[in-house]
């Protein structure tokens, strides 16, 4: 007995070998027979068992043709081979096989006037003519299956030329020591499309962070939670299976597995790879579809391989950098430390400084790279100190003009202790330029008006703001009002009068404390 799915089946077949018929490009041989029934009396049409998919004369001029050609066209479909149809009117149809490979797609029909003569002279008719037949026939093989295969080839170079281009843009993504959950959900959104699945998924169970998810309308309607799904995938994958050997696990149909069946009533595929760098495993990249008329090619295995591949390095690369970054950021808490420790009037001063440029760059509106440059050069802007004697530093009186001098070369100072730093280098106007004046008359290169980095004007207006209201050894300190006067008297000569607003707006908003906090990038 027929079951179900093999009647599914071969309704598709059935479906495959209908649209091989209509997609073929049979205009050449329309125009071919359309000439020879010009000049002889021979009539061509070709059947899929169905209708007339060419006739080599227009449908309206058949002279009846049609009354029993469905069911011999039928009979020929169903392997009765070579059949001959006596009508009405003097007319015989002459009906071969058309095949593709070795099944039966089309038949070629051919309507001519009855030949006279006697029975000899008839049978030598016919049989010459089921040969003239079955040659145009296999033209039409032939033809069909070169461009079936044409556009096979096609269909395939597309793929590839779409893989190669996933996995060029992903291995440029995944270079780069910045790799990010936002780089990776891209990625996934990417290779869904050029897989033509249903779900993509990278689920790293460690490293939630880099989880992301991408799949079809069709698959949330079916399965509203992507993410729970695949979880479960992953989770099913048998720890003895053999392909776990080479880093993939593979189902091309849930009907053949228990243990997949049960997760969903329809059939479906499903090929998970590992994510791993050296002994390092971070999870699994997986891609899903409901479609059973493809496989999961051998081509797209390798990929997925190769993408998961690129995924880890891109994960090492980035805590490589991280845990580097770590480190200039540790000994960065070391200088201002050091500094802090050598000048007691300023403790905190630094952190406070950092804060307030950081809230200014929130209430610029300034991009996330803008404001990662200006939290270095905040927090170290006075780094250059740590060059200058204590006793000037701390020196209770007013400084003399030649420790005032010494004193003015701290941002060169800093320049030149950071520059070595190549992670800092963008961040070292800030620290060069924070004691120029909008007026030009500043340090340590005279810089006027926009021509002073906008980093370097955003922490002027901090650093000034925590001078004023921190106290010193040669004065006491200044309330937040007193401090916010003095800005605005300043403002347009020494300071930026925009940021002074910006500055003075935050504060009459309440978000300005005079507390410093621990500092953060």
């Amino acid at each position: 007995m027929t079951t179900f799915y093999e009647s599914v089946r071969i309704f598709i077949e059935f479906c495959e070998v209908f649209w091989f018929l209509k997609m073929a490009d049979l205009s050449i041989f329309k125009e071919f027979l359309s000439s020879f029934s010009r000049v002889t009396s021979l009539r061509f049409e070709l059947w899929d068992g169905q209708s007339a998919l060419l006739s080599s004369e227009g449908s309206e001029e058949r002279d009846g043709l049609s009354s029993e050609l469905a069911g011999l066209a039928q009979r020929v479909m169903n392997g009765a081979g070579v059949q001959t149809l006596c009508q009405e009117g003097g007319r015989d149809v002459f009906a071969v096989p058309v095949r593709s490979g070795e099944e039966v797609v089309g038949a070629l029909l051919a309507s001519y006037p009855s030949p006279g003569g006697d029975a000899g002279q008839v049978e030598d008719f016919r049989r010459n003519m089921e040969i003239f037949l079955v040659r145009v026939a296999s033209l039409m093989e032939d033809r069909m299956t070169a461009q079936q295969e044409t556009q096979q080839m096609a269909e395939e170079l597309s793929r590839s030329f779409e893989d190669l281009y996933l996995y060029s843009t992903i291995s440029v993504q995944v270079k780069t020591m910045h790799f990010t959950k936002v780089m990776l959900r891209d990625l996934i959104r990417d290779l869904l499309e050029t897989m033509r699945s249903d779900l993509a998924f990278a689920v790293l169970p460690d490293r939630e962070e880099y989880c992301a998810v991408s799949c079809t309308r069709n698959f949330v309607a079916m399965i509203p939670d992507g993410a729970a799904f695949a979880r479960l995938l992953i989770e099913r994958i048998p720890a003895d299976a053999p392909s776990l050997g080479d880093n993939y696990f593979i189902v091309n149909d849930s009907r053949t597995d228990d243990a997949y069946g049960s997760l969903h009533p329809d059939p479906y595929r499903f090929l998970a790879v590992k994510i791993s760098h050296g002994s390092t495993f971070y999870g699994w990249l997986g891609m899903f579809s409901f479609n059973l008329k493809e496989i999961f090619r051998r081509g797209e295995l390798k990929l997925l391989s190769s993408i998961a591949e690129q995924i880890a390095i891109g994960i090492s690369n980035a805590d490589l950098y991280s845990d580097l970054e770590n480190l200039v950021k540790n000994v960065v808490k070391s200088l201002v430390s050091t500094i802090e420790a050598k000048d007691t009037y300023t403790r905190g001063h630094s952190d406070r400084v950092h804060n307030f440029s950081l809230m200014m760059a929130e209430a610029l509106a300034l991009d996330d790279e803008q404001q990662y440059d200006l939290s270095w050069a905040s927090i170290l802007h006075d780094i250059g100190k740590i060059g200058i004697p204590e006793s000037i530093l701390n020196k209770p009186g007013r400084l003399s003009e030649e420790e005032y001098d010494i004193v003015k070369k701290h941002p060169e100072q800093g320049d030149r202790i950071l520059k070595p730093l190549k992670q800092l280098l963008s961040s070292l106007p800030g620290v060069l330029h924070h004691h120029e004046r909008y007026d030009g008359m500043g340090y340590p290169e005279g810089l006027k008006g926009e021509d002073i980095p906008l980093m370097a004007r955003i922490i002027a207006v901090a650093d000034t703001f925590d001078a004023i209201t921190s106290a010193r050894a040669y004065r006491g300190s200044k309330s937040s009002q007193q401090a916010l006067a003095i800005m605005e008297e300043v403002a347009g000569t020494q300071l930026d009068q925009g940021l002074v607003k910006v500055f003075k707006d935050m504060y009459d908003r309440g978000a300005i404390e005079k507390v410093g906090k621990p500092w953060q990038r």
